[in-house]
């Protein structure tokens, strides 16, 4: 594990810069060990790495809450565990490199890894963000350069170092993942730009995501949340209340995936409100909505003070009294409006809650929120009708629908089969260039050797591929030594294009 060297220069800003290019040379070496790597190879790696950091989850989730003052250990614990047990083994299954066949279409594909990938990392779940960022990069043959958010610089500098050297001792190169350790403006632009960055990962706020897409380089980036929820006439009231909560309270409310506004049936509404009471939520009066508002967008603008704080210490900082184990301030809006800040993305335990006669307006008022953000993101319904859960999502641009389910942990793949990941794709309706939950295999290009197909492509696809494939000639022999013939000629087609 190597150390940076001081950087003798005076101005902050270009020494930032300096430590960004710097970081770009030491990427590029570790890129080319990696890319001779085998998939196989690569990917159990990735266990051992994820296996010694796993007993640290609980000191860096409590570091995280520590610096960052957002969010609650224990959620940032199962986040740590998550990275730690679920992304190197989610894709054992999944090619991510090496030599394929697709027979059907009489192609040959070669997996080639993306090379330097630069990674954001963002304040409210940075720790576990930089173990799946950098666990996915090593099981794919990629180097990883994070620019951390300055608020998490601390526990993700630390981080980054026991990867390193776990890296190491699993018998990996010198820099396969490095941390940018002055994450200005200046120097994240800087390793944006570069022509030594292959691809992007912008994780983090929208400006941000806009200047990785803007910087020149491949960037798959994400875009921000704003959750509604509707509340049927025909859902279990006492489940829906139940995960509603669980959700806006999970790591006090800053994942992007927590509902932020309730749209409840007129029919339901008083019932539901007593069933989120019964949750641990405090149901606010009209003036203690108003104070909650004020406190968090005071003159319309939001207050970051809010990210990821308890309940009661928001509704306490706001002369609002609720009990020590609240769990959620429902805020009731009589006349929601374009430009509401209820409307908003609150990144804490503040849920909106709306009124409505039907699902017709409750659409209404979710699309009111796709004025301000959460464009492609998650949206969620309680409801026995499945008809109405898919009618839901057709009529939004919000590209996950949790049905019955807990928005922040289903949207990532816990109780539904949504891919798990802890990067959500937001499309064209947020801006994103991905709609999807986003993986390794995002990660990896495939060069495809296409034999002779009579009809071609057209014709297997009107005929069936599986028929036109019928009794053709195999296109290759896929033996081990033809594979590994290949895989170090795309190495060293890597290392010349460089």
């Amino acid at each position: 594990m190597t150390e940076l060297n001081p950087i003798a220069v005076g101005d902050n800003d270009l020494a930032a810069v300096q430590e960004a290019r710097q970081l770009l040379a030491q990427a590029r070496p570790a890129a080319d060990a990696l890319a001779g790597w085998t998939p196989e190879h690569a990917k159990a790696v990735a266990k051992r790495v994820a296996a010694a950091l796993l007993p640290r989850a609980e000191f860096y989730a409590e570091w995280a809450v520590r610096e960052t003052r957002i969010g609650k250990v224990a959620d940032k614990v199962a986040k740590n565990h998550f990275a730690c047990t679920l992304t190197p083994s989610a894709w054992d299954q999944v090619a991510l490199g090496g030599v394929r066949r697709v027979d059907a279409l009489r192609i040959v594909e070669i997996g080639r890894p993306a090379g330097v990938v630069v990674g954001l990392s963002n304040s409210t779940s940075p720790v576990a963000t930089i173990l799946f960022k950098t666990l996915m990069c090593l099981m794919t043959r990629n180097a990883l350069v994070v620019s951390p958010h300055p608020v998490a610089l601390g526990c993700c500098t630390a981080v980054v170092r026991e990867l390193q050297a776990a890296i190491e001792t699993a018998g990996g190169p010198t820099n396969a993942v490095q941390i940018l350790t002055r994450p200005t403006v200046e120097a994240t632009g800087a390793l944006m730009r570069d022509t030594r960055t292959d691809v992007i990962l912008a994780t983090g706020g929208t400006p941000m995501v806009r200047a990785a897409y803007g910087s020149g380089n491949p960037a798959i980036g994400v875009g921000s949340g704003n959750v509604p929820i509707y509340v049927d006439t025909s859902a279990d009231l006492n489940d829906a209340a139940q995960k509603v909560v669980l959700a806006k309270n999970f790591d006090h409310g800053s994942p992007c995936s927590a509902p932020s506004v309730l749209m409840l049936h007129a029919g339901i509404a008083q019932a539901m409100l007593q069933a989120l009471t019964a949750a641990g939520a405090h149901v606010c009066s009209e003036l203690e909505a108003r104070q909650i508002q004020d406190y968090a967008f005071p003159g319309g603008r939001f207050n970051a003070k809010v990210v990821g704080r308890p309940a009661h210490e928001i509704a306490s900082a706001a002369g609002v009294t609720v009990s020590a184990t609240c769990e959620a301030l429902v805020c009731p809006m009589a006349r929601p409006q374009a430009g509401h800040p209820l409307l908003r993305e609150k990144l804490s335990p503040i849920l909106g809650c709306v009124v409505v006669p039907d699902m017709a307006q409750a659409v209404d008022v979710a699309r009111l929120m796709l004025q301000n953000s959460g464009g492609g993101h998650t949206s969620g319904i309680y409801t026995a009708d499945a008809t109405q859960a898919v009618a839901w999502g057709a009529a939004l641009d919000y590209y996950r629908v949790v049905v019955n389910g807990n928005t922040v942990l289903d949207s990532t793949g816990d109780n539904t089969g949504l891919p798990y990941t802890f990067t959500i794709g937001t499309g064209y309706a947020g801006k994103s260039s991905v709609d999807c939950n986003v993986g390794p295999e995002l990660l990896v290009n495939w060069k495809r050797v296409a034999f002779p197909l009579p009809g071609g492509w057209t014709g297997a696809m009107a005929s069936g591929a599986a028929t036109a494939a019928a009794g053709a000639a195999e296109p290759a022999i896929l033996t081990p030594e033809l594979s590994a013939m290949v895989l170090r000629i795309v190495q060293e087609e890597l290392e010349h294009i460089r």
